[in-house]
């Protein structure tokens, strides 16, 4: 690997990209950062949430990737990922050109975020057709604070159970052992003009073992370009959506008259919230450092692509989704009102899926980039016309790491207005009548005991980022993972930094944190998660338990500090 110093030498520190070793050619290279125009100053709560309508069926296509895991019930999907237009402040002069996913059946998208899928587990499963109708384009430009990221698409799932295929896999790879045990090229990236087929089969991990796992069933996944080096830069622009998935527990009907379903709010009670934060110039462009590795910070927050709108809401209870979507930037998230007095929350999950149990009368909840926070919020006692907001109180001056404690006052990013003269007729619930979301047992004694034990230091080297001293090379695995073997992974951070740690296809176990008890929301017996944060004064070490289950191939885990992946803090993990 260059250093900064022979990277100097060789004149590759001028611009954002340089060409490295890898599958397909454009890299971004180590170089120092540059100041950022600051972002005009918008009046907030001026605009209405946008929420993402569902997309739509479309027929069946032939999909020969996908066809070993066609079945009778399986539905079929087309997205198209392409440059558009929207307007994310009504005080904005112009729109924002923005990359952004839109369904098929949609002439035209006026939002930032793509369709909202709504699933269901164990009922056929979906297909969907990734279309790259980005514009062709060079990696560079002649201002690479506007003119940033790369049009070749590789859509992760985050959270999924699914096959390596269409696990979004960062790059082409020129071979892996297939089932056959025959050495071929994998292609995973798809460049303007071509398109990929995802299966996703939505099947209850452990099937393939006759032992299929029903507590293991996600709640809010969300998918996004995962482009290697470009992660960053893409999704900044756009390129993100949310997965709900559904079953006949958490049934997406809150009048289900089922005994099992658990009869949450749903509907239009449901609402997905993702948190970004960016910066614009005074035309509505985006603006972008392609030159910080640290992580980026913008100075203006968003909630589901518009700049601090707000949301009417009726006096019941109402189910929210939280979701970091931001490259680097910690929240933490308070319901406050406008005198800054905070009111308790349910929280009911993680990016695990329902809580064994909920956590009651929660004041706040901290959410790394990548993970998902749920709560249930009841207004019923709020008077008409209240204003509330969700307030990040988390100190963040660099990308690398989160401050310590919590500011008094912090950013109201959503405002919501409390309408209705009295309390609604509510049939939602938060629990089952013992008080339960998903029940599940701690690993048993036995799988501790038979687990394969490794170490993963995360750590920053020669301006870029590590784990165990190695930069990502996608063309040989760092570890190879035996299915349904039980492994212990001890997630040590170097340098003080933070990072929040994403491991593809599993749901982990998180056993203790700095040789202790870890927190109730992330305990293992209550919460399950598919990314935890490591490192700094505020989270220390951690060890998790992980199986991987089902299915064979490359898959990936990494740092989603977006910039700390896009330089290099990734590895492949093959299963076997």
């Amino acid at each position: 690997m260059l250093t900064r110093r022979e990277l100097v030498k060789l004149g590759l520190l001028g611009g954002g990209y340089t060409v490295l070793a890898s599958g397909s050619g454009l890299r971004r290279v180590f170089a120092d950062d540059v100041n950022l125009p600051a972002s005009p100053q918008l009046t907030a709560f001026s605009d209405l949430l946008p929420i993402p309508a569902e997309p739509q069926e479309v027929e069946p296509f032939s999909s020969p990737g996908c066809q070993d895991f066609i079945v009778k019930g399986t539905r079929f999907f087309e997205i198209h990922e392409e440059e558009r237009t929207v307007q994310v402040h009504s005080e904005l002069g112009r729109k924002t050109s923005i990359w952004g996913y839109r369904d098929k059946n949609v002439s035209q998208s006026d939002l930032v975020l793509g369709p909202t899928f709504r699933v269901r587990m164990n009922e056929g499963g979906i297909v969907v057709r990734m279309k790259n109708d980005l514009p062709t384009s060079p990696a560079g430009s002649p201002d690479p604070l506007r003119g940033f990221g790369v049009p070749h698409m590789t859509t992760h799932l985050h959270g999924g159970h699914h096959p390596s295929r269409s696990d979004g896999f960062p790059d082409d790879i020129k071979s892996f052992f297939d089932n056959n045990s025959t050495r071929r090229p994998q292609r995973f990236v798809s460049k303007p003009g071509q398109y990929y087929d995802y299966c996703y089969p939505l099947l209850d991990p452990g099937f393939s073992t006759g032992t299929p796992d029903d507590t293991e069933r996600p709640s809010t996944l969300w998918y996004h370009d995962h482009f290697f080096d470009f992660t960053g830069p893409n999704v900044y622009r756009g390129l993100a959506g949310f997965f709900l998935v559904f079953d006949e527990k958490d049934s997406d009907n809150e009048n289900d008259k089922d005994s099992k379903a658990l009869r949450l709010p749903s509907g239009e009670f449901d609402i997905p919230l993702v948190l970004q934060d960016k910066r614009v110039d005074a035309n509505g462009k985006l603006i972008y450092s392609t030159f910080d590795h640290d992580g980026f910070l913008g100075d203006t927050f968003f909630v589901n692509g518009a700049v601090r709108p707000f949301h009417e809401v009726r006096r019941r209870k109402y189910r929210f989704r939280f979701l970091n979507g931001s490259n680097a930037r910690f929240y933490r998230i308070f319901l406050t009102n406008s005198s800054g007095q905070a009111f308790p929350m349910d929280q009911i999950a993680t990016e695990g899926g329902l809580l064994a149990r909920p956590i009651r009368g929660i004041q706040s909840f901290l959410i790394a980039p990548a993970e998902r926070v749920e709560v249930v919020v009841d207004f019923t006692n709020f008077s008409s016309n209240t204003k509330l907001y969700f307030e990040n109180r988390q100190p963040q001056n660099e990308g690398a790491l989160p401050g310590e404690g919590v500011l008094r006052r912090g950013t109201k990013l959503l405002e919501l207005r409390v309408t209705g003269t009295s309390p609604e007729n509510d049939p939602s619930r938060v629990g089952n009548d013992k008080g339960e979301l998903r029940p599940f047992a701690p690993i048993s004694a036995a799988d501790l005991k038979s687990a394969t034990r490794k170490t993963f230091e995360f750590d920053d080297s020669d301006g870029g980022w590590v784990i165990n001293d190695r930069f990502a090379d996608l063309e040989r695995a760092l570890l190879t993972s035996p299915r349904n073997v039980p492994q212990i992974w001890s997630l040590e951070s170097g340098g003080g930094w933070a990072h929040p740690v994403h491991i593809h296809l599993e749901f982990m176990r998180v056993l203790r944190r700095n040789e202790g008890l870890p927190p109730l929301n992330e305990r293992d017996g209550m919460a399950k998660k598919d990314t935890v944060v490591i490192g700094g004064p505020n989270f220390g070490d951690v060890e998790i338990f992980v199986k991987f289950r089902d299915y064979p191939g490359p898959f990936v885990f990494h740092c989603h500090n977006l910039e700390h992946e896009d330089m290099r803090m990734m590895a492949r993990n093959d299963v076997l």
